[in-house]
This record gives C-alpha cells, sequence and structure tokens, in this order.
C-alpha cells in the first residue's frame, strides 16, 4: 500500500496509524499511548478490513470492556462502511460469552436458557449457602466469600481444582462454600457475571468447539489489552486460529486493575506467547501538551514493568506544571476550589476535574466548592454525605441529638443488620405512646412480650447503646463521642468482617467522617451545630449537573480528559496508597495511576499536598509522595525545596532536624530528575533567615517533627498528637521499632538535642 497517496479510510493519520490499519497479517501488539487516537485506528482497522480487503464482517471478532466504548467502535464502523449493526461482533467480552453461551449452553451445567444473577441474586444465594453449612455470616460475611470465589473464576479455576492442605482449614471451608454456591446456581439454571466468562473458556476446552470458532472469526481484536485477567487471556488464547490473525491494542503505562484480577503480564508477554509479532508504537500524543508529557515520560521510566515508549506532541510547551503545598486539608480544599473557579472563567469551553486516590480525600474539597457557590458533579460515586456508611452513623448521631426522630430510629436499628424485620418494627412502631420517643415503643414492646427471642435480645441491645450514647453525648467531645459511637454501633465491626475491597473503602469514609468531627471540635461545634452543617452541606439544590466542574477518583478518569486537572493528596500513605506502597507490584501499579491522572490534562495540571492531614481524628504529619521526587524539575513552574531529611523509605534513616518538606522560591540543591532520592538535606546555600528554626515547648507539647528519644524505644520521630494535659498522647515513628503511640506524661521521652 502507498501511504503517500492515502485511502480515504487513512486520511488525518499519522505514519504509525497508518501502519497499524493496514498490517492485518499475523500477529501485531498495538502500543497505543495516553492521547493518541486508538479507537480512531482500531474502527479504521475494522474498515479496511472490510472495505479494503474483503473480509466479511461476522469474520471479525473485537472485544473491548465497557458496553459505552464497544457501543461507540460499532457505531463508528457503521458509519465507515454502511453495514448494519448485527453483521458485526463487536461487543464487550461478557457480552460476547453471553452470545455464545445461548447457542452452546447445552454443553454447559446450567444450559442455554440460563439466567444472570446481579449481585443481590449472588448475595442471596451465598447467605441461603452458609446457613446450609451452618456458617456464622458475622465471620464468612457473604460479600468476603463471593469476592474470593470471583478471585478463583477469573483465575479459571473451579472447587475441585483449587490446591490446599490439611492444616489449611479456612481455604478448605471457602472450597465448601464455592463448591455449595455452584451448585445453587446450577439448580436455578443461573450464571454470575464471572461464570460467563469461566463456562466459555470451559467450552472453548473442547477441540470441536474451538474449531467452529476459530473457523468463524479469521481475525480478532483486543482493545484494553493490559487490562485482561486470567480467563480473558485464556479464551484469547482459544480463540486464535492456525493464521494467528490477532490483533491486541494497550498500553502497559495504563494497566491499573490489578486489584480486580488484571495481569500486566499478558500485555508484557504478548511477544513470547506469539513470536514474530509485527509492534507498533502509537507515541504521537493530541491531548496534552509537551510539558505535561514530560511530567508522566519521566515518571513511568521508574517503572520495570514496562515495554517502553515516548510520548510527544505538536501542542507546544504549554503551562508549566504548578504544585501547591497547604498547611492543612481544609486549605488544600479551599486552595483547589479557587484555582478552579480561575480555570473555569478563563475560557468558555474549559473543562476542569479534581481527582483524588480515595473517596474520603472528596470531604474537603465538596465543603470548599459548596462554600464559595461553585457547582460541581461527583463522578461515580455518592456525595461525602449522602453515603450509605457515612448516613448510617448519622442515624445514630441524630438520635443523641433528637430521641423522636422516628426515620433515623428506622435506620439505626438495622444498621448493622441486627435482622429486626418490618413485623418487628411495626409492633416496635404500634407502642410508641402519642408523642413518646421511639425507644418507649422498644421498651413497651418487650415488656408486653410482642417482641421476643432473638429479635427482643437485639433490639435490647440496641436500646442500651442509645441510653448509654445520651450519657457519652455530655461526657465526651466531639471527635470522641463519634468514635465510640463508630466502635458501639457495630458498624465498624460489621465492614472489618466484611473484609473486601469495597467495606475497606467504606471504613476510610468513616474515618474521614471522624476526622470532620475533629475539625469541627477545634471550631468549638457541639454535637447540635455540627449536625445542622451537615445538613445544610448536603442540600442536593447546590447540585448543578451541568457543571463544567467534575470530581472523581482516578480510576474514574481514565479514557477521560480536561483542560485543567487537579490532583489532591500527593503525600506518601495517600498516593501511594498505603495498601499498596510496600509491595514491588502494588508500587508500580501506583505508579501507573500517577501516570493515568496526568496524562488526562490538556493544557494545565496542578498537583496539591498538605503538610498536616487528620487521620483517624488526630492531626498527622504528611510526609511528601515519592512520585513528587520523581518529576523532572524542568516541568515545575517554580522548584519544590523539599527542605530536611526527617525519614527514607524503607531505609529508616535520620538526621538532626525535623521540617519535612517546604515551598521556595530558592532553586534547592540539585536532585535526580527521574528517581526517587529519599535522602532530603537543608540546602545551606539558602540565606540564614530560610533555615527551619528549632522545635519550641508550648503548653500543648512538642510539635509534630519534633525528633525525641524513648528509653525504651530509642531515637524516634511525632508525626501526629491528641489529647491534652495528662492525656496527652504522641504517635512516633521509632527509628529501629516502628510506630508507637505514647502518653506523654508516663513516657519519659527527651527531645533530641536539648
Amino acid at each position: 500500500m502507498n501511504l503517500d497517496s492515502p485511502h480515504r479510510l487513512l486520511e488525518g493519520l499519522n505514519e504509525p496509524q497508518q501502519r497499524a490499519v493496514v498490517t492485518t497479517r499475523g500477529p501485531i501488539l498495538i502500543l497505543a499511548g495516553a492521547g493518541s487516537g486508538k479507537t480512531t485506528v482500531i474502527t479504521r482497522r475494522i474498515a479496511w478490513l472490510i472495505e479494503s480487503e474483503g473480509v466479511a464482517p461476522g469474520a471479525i471478532l473485537a472485544m473491548t470492556f465497557t458496553n459505552k466504548a464497544a457501543q461507540e467502535m460499532s457505531e463508528r464502523v457503521q458509519h465507515l462502511v454502511s453495514i448494519p449493526a448485527y453483521q458485526l461482533w463487536v461487543s464487550t467480552f461478557h457480552s460476547f460469552c453471553t452470545r455464545v453461551l445461548r447457542t452452546e449452553g447445552d454443553r454447559t451445567p446450567v444450559g442455554k436458557n440460563f439466567v444472570i444473577f446481579d449481585p443481590s441474586d449472588q448475595k442471596s444465594l451465598m447467605k441461603h449457602v452458609l446457613s446450609e453449612l451452618s456458617l456464622s455470616e458475622k465471620q464468612y460475611h457473604p460479600k468476603r466469600m463471593l469476592a474470593e470465589i470471583s478471585n478463583y473464576k477469573n483465575q479459571c479455576l473451579l472447587p475441585h481444582e483449587i490446591e490446599h492442605t490439611p492444616s489449611e482449614r479456612s481455604l478448605a471451608t471457602l472450597i465448601d462454600v464455592y463448591a455449595l454456591y455452584q451448585e445453587g446456581l446450577k439448580t436455578h439454571h443461573a450464571c454470575d457475571f464471572d461464570d460467563l466468562l469461566l463456562l466459555t473458556e470451559r467450552l472453548f476446552r473442547d477441540p470441536t468447539i474451538q474449531a467452529k470458532y476459530q473457523e468463524k472469526f479469521k481475525y480478532l481484536m483486543v482493545d484494553e489489552y493490559q487490562d485482561t485477567n486470567r480467563a480473558q487471556y485464556q479464551l484469547i488464547q482459544h480463540l486464535v486460529g492456525q493464521e494467528r490473525n490477532i490483533c491486541v491494542v494497550g498500553d502497559e503505562d495504563q494497566s491499573i486493575y490489578g486489584w480486580r484480577g488484571a495481569d500486566i503480564r499478558n500485555i508484557l508477554d504478548f511477544q513470547k506467547d506469539f513470536p514474530n509479532t509485527t509492534q507498533i508504537k502509537l507515541e504521537q500524543n493530541y491531548r496534552s501538551t509537551q510539558s505535561i508529557l514530560d511530567a508522566a515520560s519521566l515518571v513511568i521510566k521508574n517503572n520495570q514493568d514496562r515495554i517502553g515508549k515516548d510520548l510527544w506532541t505538536n501542542r507546544g510547551t504549554g503551562e508549566k506544571v504548578t504544585f501547591k503545598l497547604a498547611q492543612d486539608g481544609r486549605s488544600e480544599g479551599n486552595w483547589i476550589a479557587d484555582q478552579a473557579q480561575f480555570e473555569l472563567l478563563r475560557a468558555s469551553n474549559a473543562r476542569v476535574a479534581i481527582l483524588y486516590r480515595a473517596n474520603w480525600q472528596s470531604r474537603q474539597i465538596e465543603e470548599a466548592l459548596r462554600a464559595k457557590n461553585i457547582p460541581y458533579l461527583l463522578i461515580g460515586g455518592v456525595k461525602f454525605y449522602e453515603r450509605q456508611e457515612i448516613k448510617d452513623l448519622l442515624s445514630y448521631l441524630r438520635l443523641l441529638y433528637n430521641p423522636f426522630d422516628l426515620v433515623s430510629f428506622r435506620r439505626a436499628i438495622n444498621a448493622p443488620s441486627r435482622g429486626v424485620g418490618p413485623t418487628t418494627l411495626k409492633k416496635i412502631e404500634a407502642a410508641i405512646p402519642e408523642g413518646g420517643e421511639p425507644l418507649e415503643g422498644v421498651f413497651q414492646a418487650l415488656k408486653t412480650g410482642a417482641v421476643k427471642g432473638k429479635a427482643a435480645r437485639e433490639v435490647s441491645r440496641f436500646a442500651d447503646i442509645l441510653i448509654q450514647g445520651r450519657k457519652e453525648r455530655d461526657l465526651r467531645g466531639l471527635a470522641s463521642l463519634v468514635q465510640w459511637m463508630l466502635q458501639e454501633s457495630g458498624l465498624t465491626q460489621a465492614l472489618e468482617r466484611e473484609n473486601t475491597l469495597e467495606s475497606e473503602s467504606r471504613l476510610r469514609n468513616l474515618e474521614e467522617f471522624l476526622n470532620a468531627a475533629a475539625d469541627e471540635e477545634t471550631l468549638g461545634s457541639t454535637l447540635e451545630q455540627f449536625l445542622d452543617r451537615i445538613t445544610l452541606v448536603s442540600d442536593a439544590d447546590s447540585v448543578d449537573g451541568a457543571s463544567r466542574l467534575s470530581l472523581m477518583t482516578i480510576h474514574c478518569a481514565k479514557g477521560l480528559e480536561f483542560s485543567a486537572v487537579f490532583l489532591s493528596g500527593m503525600e506518601e500513605d495517600v498516593f501511594p496508597n498505603r495498601n499498596a506502597k510496600d509491595d514491588d507490584n502494588g508500587l508500580e501499579e501506583e505508579r501507573r495511576l500517577f501516570y493515568v491522572a496526568i496524562t488526562r490534562a490538556q493544557m494545565k495540571l496542578y498537583l496539591t499536598g498538605a503538610r498536616h492531614r487528620r487521620v483517624m481524628g488526630m492531626n498527622t504529619l504528611g510526609l511528601p509522595s515519592r512520585f513528587l521526587r520523581e518529576l523532572p524539575e524542568d516541568v515545575l513552574d517554580q522548584p519544590i525545596r523539599w527542605g530536611v531529611e526527617v525519614y527514607q523509605s524503607g531505609e529508616g534513616d535520620w538526621t538532626n532536624t525535623h521540617d519535612e518538606w517546604s515551598e521556595s522560591e530558592t532553586k534547592p540543591a540539585s536532585r535526580s530528575k527521574s528517581s526517587f532520592q529519599p535522602t532530603r538535606r537543608y540546602d545551606r546555600s539558602s540565606p540564614k533567615e530560610e533555615r527551619p528554626s528549632k522545635p519550641k515547648m508550648s503548653k500543648d507539647g512538642w510539635p509534630l517533627g519534633t525528633r525525641v528519644t524513648s528509653p525504651r524505644f530509642g531515637d524516634g520521630l511525632i508525626t501526629a498528637s491528641s489529647g491534652k494535659g495528662d492525656m496527652l498522647t504522641y504517635t512516633i515513628v521509632f527509628q529501629s521499632h516502628g510506630e508507637k503511640r505514647i502518653v506523654a506524661k508516663y513516657g519519659a521521652l527527651e527531645k533530641k538535642g536539648s
């Protein structure tokens, strides 16, 4: 094909894109960098096969991950070659598998007239399974069991194929649960979502079925190949025929779903699976300025598990990246709100996104936006004070303030579930005297025997919590009261027992609510004032669905683009996430997530962090994210002066000063542009007045960052504190013993250097 006189399907494409479209024989790996036009390439390639090479539409199978992406690809192909949609096999993996099973299902345990169980159906079946096996739902939480089973299904493993030893009793129990769960699905002639992949993969192990579909599909295309799990990988291997006409498109640097089973090795090892692969790199970016791309490229080069590519653009250098270090989380939210408003006013068509690593981070940003009457849209989640776990906790707190609140009573009595059904609740409400409190109805129903047995015991315990809670309200500060209620209500324990990714996120939201209470306590707010403010903050009429300002997690932002992007929480344990940073694979995925966040920005990128942030109600000293260290200095609008070193990642190396990080117009000592340099030393060339002063003792104790020594644990650094007077308690990270909490009065602590 002479690319100098391009076919209409090649018009507007750069040279690598054109090669990707016209290269149709054998295995092909298209490494599509962020913003490089991969959807255009995929759809033009399908159209090219049909129009220029005469391939029947039904002989091409294209698979992706979302219905939206599949629909967009299908519509684009139809527009290019004018064929009806039914002739195309462009779908998600699950839709493809459903289509196959509707035809071949008689060869599977559930037949071809199966129903598909949604999560609610799955949970109901799991509860029945646990009951059949006499297993406690508290110990074997249904959601956790389903998550474990899903993990094995995504590895293509049935119960009898899971290897275990007799000593692994918990695993043996899980296998029993898995087996009975599958029997239940079979009885109902049902599949769950994972079964669609699992059963189809099993079906394709039959040489006859495999040959049938290999003959049908002469050309196979897979989008977002870096996101495939084991089951999807196996399906693809079964479908590739002798001609090996498989084309996969993906970007290993955007593999961010390892937590749900995606295996980056699938794309990294593609050329081992298919020798003589043609590799084509799409490196021209049509989205971002060069400063943004340089920031992304220099950071991602610190990862080991990658093939590599160099993004470039014709859009010019553009504005440099701005980093803002705020004093605390509230100040960070206020600064972001002000700058976001500025970006929205810069251009009438501006689209701005505020991104964060985890949902709990949205609270202070949302509050700042509402306070300034800046409309926004929360994507992929529920506004902080409207989340289920938050409303559950609020129902308890409102009952402490207003014992007549029947709506809150109805919610709290089954949060967490106590087995109080509608019938029992009606009996309690019927027993409430006119103008009386719901608790009076509880006592009356128990006294008359209207409620008895297990329900009576649970209702009685619930009443005890509320009665004691009223006493605690008068004895405790606001944050302490919230923490007490979290424990006594059982909300925290229920989520801990669930032990899933979802429950972990919900626990973090409850922790953030505790932080909100601690913030309010410093302002002198009472419980009543706190609840009033939350009610006003939650007023839905401050939300504008047509807003050009969006809030979302980085995971939700994948595939999207915005004229300006704010990435908040650039601190260790926030980003990278505290649960991922100690594992090499986890840390690399966190860095890929940072890369994805950076490459959402078209014109302007802002990064923010906080010196102090509340964690579990305590004011903690934030350590700067290692990813900030990996940014090249020449892409920043001003250097980040790192001040002095208090912590060396992974080594525990300490020096003799207390300040952790700071901003300065003064150029810092030289540092690497592309690798993490954990030892941060003070730039002695700075003017004397810029140097940090030594910590001074105050009536409330030593400040965060003070170096101390303990006769038991040795040298350490104060990273958090709570309480006052005799109850002043420090959280200290010791060089040799890790993190400890010590009451100052009894700890025999001495300040270093004093």
